[in-house]
């Protein structure tokens, strides 16, 4: 295996801030707020190249700023999630609730 290491840095999570591209695989766009140490593990012979953005804003209908997931994807999560909690409660009402101070 080969590791590349490189240093990313960008003003907001908003504008993508580098592109990684992977030979024979793809690319993908990485916007960051602040600095990063970014590092990559591919098979010897394949090779990554990071370079500027080729499209500097996210979609906002599909991504989510500091999020990997698609926007759809993560909201679907955290409802179904929100659900079984509410189910639990339900199911196993408590008789009586601990506050934290």
């Amino acid at each position: 295996m080969a590791k590349a290491e490189s240093k990313s840095s960008g003003t907001s999570w908003d504008v993508k801030s580098m592109d990684v591209a992977v030979a024979g695989l793809g690319w993908f766009s990485l916007g960051l707020k602040g600095e990063a140490d970014l590092a990559l593990w591919t098979y010897d012979g394949i090779q990554i190249t990071l370079r500027e953005p080729l499209v500097l804003d996210r979609s906002a209908s599909i991504e989510r700023p500091g999020f990997w997931l698609p926007k759809a994807l993560s909201e679907a999560i955290a409802n179904s999630s929100k659900l079984e909690g509410q189910e639990a409660r339900e199911k196993y009402p408590s008789e009586e609730t601990m506050q934290l101070s």
